[in-house]
């Protein structure tokens, strides 16, 4: 029979343990005194908090509603049980059960920001995002500890404020300069280097200390798919650059220069980069990674091929003194094939890694939603490149049209289709309840299936907008590249 360990001991015991983030050995030592302290609320608690750690929120809940049976106007019972509830992505109970805490407690500083992470898990629309960020703020100008930076940084990202998620990530860096989860948060944060500096030293010391530290490997893990995101898209700004020059039939050295010019810069930058990255990861990881079957395997070979592809096409491309298309444009239009197949390729690894360490009933649905983005800095890059497409346009249409421009053109609509094709697949494969472009207002009022429907049918209205973007700008850059551009049309 187990021996009675007082409730305050068991609270200390507790405390330590949690800190150390082990919820295996929690569990261990209190459930064998639930016959000694089954009346007591904070028993409840306390297990309640040991099984969440441990993910088993089913269990969670049923100890936090134990708690609340027998003390239910106390915060510590309710903040338990809206633990368990956001575990179980009960989101709407959830928020309500948040805001009723709040009301009640509202001195309380986890009222506040567990309503703010009931709120991002929720996530429904751009409301519940500035209302989370707000209670974020709140629970810090109650108690400016490192979980409340970290919430008010990250509810600040999404919303695109990455100036005020930078200052307060270097606040709380301040402050707690060892913190984990401010490290690791810096890498989901725009510009977040600038703040804590290279991110992989910073991961590489965590991973020192604690060796089996999944979250941290898996943001270690992404460095090299970031690195060849980037160069990526350094390779379709080449080929969008070069096809701007096209249209002002600039004289063939001029564009050869040009071409090699580029192209040995972006040779030089890969070098530059992928030795800097080398010398802060363990020796032999980015190699690794690069050539992992699952990982970068792929995305890598991409870039590879893509970069021979841009830079023999620009070089063909500036031989070929006439505006109709030559062998040069052509590859420059394959070239945007394995651009796009790269990048798909490079986000469905950095999503992989990044819900590795997620429950197992919940792994499928979190990676369709990470893929499918859950902010505007989600397809920035995206916005940027059909940008430069737009301006294009404009351009070419303006001087008459050159097929090089009409392969840039095109290059930049195959991008946008493929983009356009992923969102759909992924937003299908999202249920309602987490889909984003189900609102949450729409859910919370009467006929609640309706405005479900309303939420998916505006959903279909901005992939069609999508679409139309894209078969515009493939037509017109195809039509460019055929034969040039009809005055006129």
């Amino acid at each position: 029979m187990s021996e009675v360990v007082d409730l305050d001991v068991l609270s200390n015991r507790f405390t330590i343990l949690a800190a150390q983030q082990r919820g295996r050995d929690a569990i261990d030592l209190l459930e064998p005194q639930a016959a000694f302290h089954g009346d007591e609320p904070l028993y409840w608690v306390l297990l309640g908090r040991a099984f969440a750690m441990e993910q088993r929120f089913l269990d969670a809940e049923h100890a936090a509603r134990r708690a609340v049976s027998l003390e239910p106007g106390a915060a510590a019972t309710q903040l338990t049980l809206l633990l368990a509830l956001i575990g179980r992505r009960r989101a709407d109970e959830a928020v309500d059960l948040g805001w009723y805490i709040v009301e009640h407690h509202a001195e309380e500083y986890e009222a506040h920001y567990w309503l703010s992470q009931a709120l991002l898990a929720r996530r429904r629309d751009h409301q519940d995002l500035v209302v989370a960020h707000q209670a974020a703020r709140h629970a810090l100008s109650l108690n400016a500890d490192a979980d409340a930076f970290a919430q008010a940084a990250q509810t600040a990202s999404l919303l695109d404020d990455d100036r005020e998620a930078r200052a307060l990530l270097a606040a709380g860096l301040a402050h707690f300069p060892q913190d984990r989860d401010l490290l690791l948060l810096s890498g989901r944060i725009r510009g977040g280097e600038t703040v804590v500096g290279s991110r992989e030293e910073l991961v590489g010391g965590i991973l020192r200390q604690s060796p089996f530290d999944a979250p941290a490997e898996a943001d270690l893990a992404s460095s090299p798919l970031r690195w060849v995101r980037t160069h990526l898209f350094h390779l379709w700004y080449h080929v969008l650059g070069f096809a701007l020059l096209a249209v002002v039939l600039l004289p063939v050295p001029v564009l050869l220069g040009v071409a090699l010019l580029a192209g040995g810069i972006h040779a030089a930058l890969v070098v530059r980069s992928y030795r800097r990255l080398e010398a802060v990861l363990p020796g032999g990881y980015l190699r690794e990674q690069l050539t992992d079957p699952v990982r970068g395997r792929n995305s890598a070979a991409a870039l590879v091929a893509a970069a021979v592809l841009v830079l023999g096409g620009t070089v063909l491309a500036a031989l070929h003194p006439d505006l109709g298309p030559g062998a040069g444009d052509g590859i420059l239009v394959l070239a945007a094939v394995v651009l796009a197949g790269g990048l798909l390729s490079v986000q469905r690894a950095l999503a992989r890694l990044a819900v590795a360490g997620h429950p197992e009933d919940r792994r499928r649905q979190d990676y369709h939603l990470i893929r499918f983005g859950d902010n505007a800095s989600s397809q920035r890059s995206y916005w940027l490149a059909a940008l430069a497409g737009i301006v294009l346009v404009m351009v070419t249409a303006s001087t008459g049209g050159d097929a090089t421009a009409g392969a840039g053109m095109l290059s930049v609509g195959i991008l946008w289709a493929v983009k356009t094709v992923d969102l759909a697949v992924h937003s299908r494969a999202v249920a309602g309840g987490d889909n984003p472009w189900v609102t949450g207002a729409a859910l919370s009022r009467p006929g609640r299936g309706r405005q479900t429907v309303r939420g998916r049918l505006l959903g279909v209205r901005f992939l069609l907008v999508m679409f139309l973007v894209s078969c515009f700008t493939c037509l017109l850059g195809f039509g460019i590249f055929i034969g040039g551009f009809i005055e006129g049309s």
